[in-house]
């Protein structure tokens, strides 16, 4: 939920859209951690999920009020901000089992696999499923923050940021690279423009 706070703290706050559009999320978030729900409003996911227009208008319902109560955490104190997290979380949560059916909802898991690649390792329900290793982990761990640093600082080359996800791939065992690939499901078919990875954020 963080890097989803930052991108809304950084975005335009102005409401001319419709409900849900400020937080579809923007081709530049592709391989980096994000909101299950802020995927939905995408027209390749939602096809692919095969929503039906009350879930797609839902959806963007939720994103929106969800939207507003992240940037209204700004000037919060941590306690509270940590309150007002499990809160939004518990929401999104609730939302989707309520509105998605359970063959959506699986497949809304793979897809936001997939939407954040070898960022995902980090999470710790995908670690223990892997059966990472502590070297494995920190190793991991090593490469992504490298990797985020330099790109927030625009210090990433072109071509950089998929090298050095593949490289966090690589150190997967053949059976842990396996077992990755059945948690990803068929590919979805994102729909993304390209860009200089340098301007990734």
């Amino acid at each position: 939920m963080l890097a989803l706070i930052a991108l809304l703290l950084s975005a335009d706050t102005g409401r001319a859209e419709a409900p849900g559009d400020i937080v579809a999320v923007t081709d530049e978030r592709f391989g980096q951690p994000i909101a299950p729900i802020f995927l939905l409003p995408r027209p390749d996911v939602r096809a692919d999920l095969q929503l039906n227009p009350r879930q797609v208008a839902g959806a963007r319902e939720m994103a929106g009020r969800l939207a507003d109560r992240l940037l209204a955490m700004k000037n919060r104190t941590e306690p509270a901000s940590r309150s007002e997290m499990r809160e939004i979380d518990e929401a999104m949560a609730s939302w989707l089992r309520r509105e998605l059916s359970p063959v959506q909802l699986d497949r809304l898991s793979e897809v936001s696999l997939q939407w954040e690649g070898a960022s995902a390792l980090r999470h710790p329900s995908v670690a223990e499923y892997l059966v990472l290793g502590k070297p494995q982990r920190h190793r991991i761990h090593e490469l992504l923050v490298d990797r985020d640093r330099r790109q927030a600082g625009g210090a990433l080359a072109p071509g950089e940021f998929d090298r050095i996800s593949r490289e966090v791939l690589a150190v997967l065992t053949p059976d842990q690279l396996t077992r990755w690939r059945e948690m990803l499901g068929p590919p979805c078919r994102f729909t993304i423009a390209q860009h200089d990875p340098t301007t990734r954020r």
